[in-house]
């Protein structure tokens, strides 16, 4: 489940896309550089700017807001994630003008939760719906999830809620950490990989086993929000 939810309009998509690339011009970027100061990954920028990308990231268009130098609440106007009337944010976009920042850990396979050290950095999440309670962030490292979520995305856990049969989650196994397909069967508990070139993971009763928390979330390549 990505943060953003609303599915924004082709008419707005393009009158997005033209608004950046006027923009861009206007400031002598090349595309390339607007992607490398803004921190989106080029995939993304181009989807944004030719009006592929039906739901918008609104950390996305925040970030490129900044490298353009211009107020994000102009491309929230745009896409339909401002109210005019009120010049507020909409709610039905998972965004509320209360932020929370939580932890960003360096990696799901070097014990996140172990001690303070670990993290990297904060994010700042709106403290809503999904990114209510305590949740944190981590770096994911391989591609054992690829095409689900892609190598070097953050991913959001929910910490100590239940993951429910054939969801992802993070997980310690045997004091290693894993973000995993949590599948439950009549021959046992696995720990499955998208990525199907990867094999299945048992998970033995002899085994130290903990479920972490739930993932409520992912972003591409977000190196700084």
């Amino acid at each position: 489940m990505e943060i953003d939810k609303a599915e924004v309009k082709e008419e707005q998509r393009k009158i997005l896309g033209d608004y950046i690339e006027n923009l861009r011009n206007d400031k002598k970027l090349g595309f390339n550089q607007l992607a490398l100061k803004s921190g989106v990954n080029v995939r993304t920028l181009n989807e944004i700017i030719y009006g592929k990308a039906k739901r918008v990231n609104p950390f996305h268009l925040q970030k490129i807001a900044k490298a353009l130098n211009v107020d994000y609440k102009e491309f929230y106007r745009i896409v339909g994630y401002l109210d005019e009337d009120k010049n507020e944010i909409k709610s039905n976009i998972d965004l509320e003008v209360a932020y929370k920042k939580i932890p960003l850990y360096a990696s799901i396979s070097a014990g996140y939760g172990a001690c303070e050290a670990d993290i990297v950095d904060f994010i700042a999440l709106p403290a809503v719906k999904h990114f209510t309670g305590d949740v944190f962030a981590v770096r994911v490292n391989g591609d054992s999830m690829e095409h689900t979520i892609e190598n070097h995305s953050i991913v959001f856990i929910k910490r100590d809620v239940e993951v429910p049969n054939k969801r992802i989650g993070a997980f310690l196994l045997n004091n290693e950490a894993l973000l995993k397909r949590y599948y439950v069967t009549e021959n046992g508990v696995f720990l499955r990989s998208d990525n199907r070139e990867y094999p299945d993971i048992k998970v033995r009763e002899y085994d130290n086993f903990v479920i972490v928390g739930r993932c409520v979330g992912s972003v591409i390549n977000e190196d700084d929000f």
